[in-house]
């Protein structure tokens, strides 16, 4: 091929991966907007204190990890609460540290700040936005792209509402349509113990409220919080009757 003609092709070659790489970067801004503005809509118009909306960084690196009690599913239970997960990953050299990789920079961002300092089965949880971009897929880690345990793939600025810090209280719902008060004491009593508890019905289907009293060795232990986080990280999509148990925290004060 004549020296014009390969200098022509690689020009050309140039000018399509350049607007390739600028198409993408566009759909990357337009799908930050978008989550930017679920989140705001979510939280009455604002953004939660700490939160700029311009993080692009998707891997958080937790430490201080009670390796007697936890897992790569119960991390999965208390960060999908803020954001969808791609992958989860213990680490070996660092036994009591874990990598997580979540949706988006919004989720890891929202995640980062309400988690830091919990307690995690008795042991101070450090939440820091890791250095590595994502976590390369391998024998260790644990996938979670296409668990349809991920809140965030359906009515996102509904999920958005629910993220906050863990609370004492916890929402249930995606119950059996039999199950009664004492069904749900007895689900969740050995993590605490519980101040009230509601059972009612939304749309026909129904839900519950639980209050517990002290907090305990739990997953996240904010004071009274401790003991209602435990049972969410413990119970949550957990098969009853047929069903897959939803819990998130409540914001309420009491029931």
């Amino acid at each position: 091929m004549p020296y014009k003609a390969i200098v022509g092709l690689i020009g050309t070659l140039m000018e399509q991966n350049a607007q390739a790489f600028n198409q993408i970067s566009k759909n990357i801004a337009s799908h930050m907007m978008a989550n930017a503005a679920a989140i705001a809509a979510a939280f009455g118009g604002g953004l939660p204190p700490g939160i700029t909306g311009t993080n692009d960084r998707c891997t958080i690196l937790v430490a201080n990890l009670n390796l007697d009690r936890i897992d790569e599913d119960k991390l999965f239970n208390v960060f999908a609460i803020y954001g969808n997960i791609v992958r989860i990953k213990l680490l070996r050299n660092k036994p009591d540290h874990a990598l997580i990789q979540m949706g988006d920079g919004f989720q890891a961002e929202l995640a980062v700040p309400f988690l830091k300092g919990v307690m995690l089965f008795g042991k101070r949880l450090e939440v820091n936005f890791s250095k590595h971009p994502n976590i390369t897929q391998g024998a260790e880690t644990h996938e979670y792209v296409n668990s349809n345990l991920n809140r965030f793939n359906r009515n996102a600025a509904k999920n958005y509402r629910y993220c906050c810090s863990p609370t004492k209280m916890i929402h249930l719902s995606t119950l059996p349509q039999d199950i009664t008060e004492e069904d749900i004491v007895s689900l969740v009593e050995e993590h605490g113990t519980i101040v009230n508890n509601k059972v009612f019905e939304v749309n026909g289907k129904k839900q519950a409220l639980v209050q517990f009293e002290t907090e305990g060795q739990a997953i996240v232990q904010f004071e009274t919080e401790g003991q209602a986080a435990e049972a969410l990280v413990c119970k949550h999509a957990r098969p009853l009757s047929g069903s897959a148990i939803r819990i998130s925290f409540s914001q309420l004060q009491n029931i």
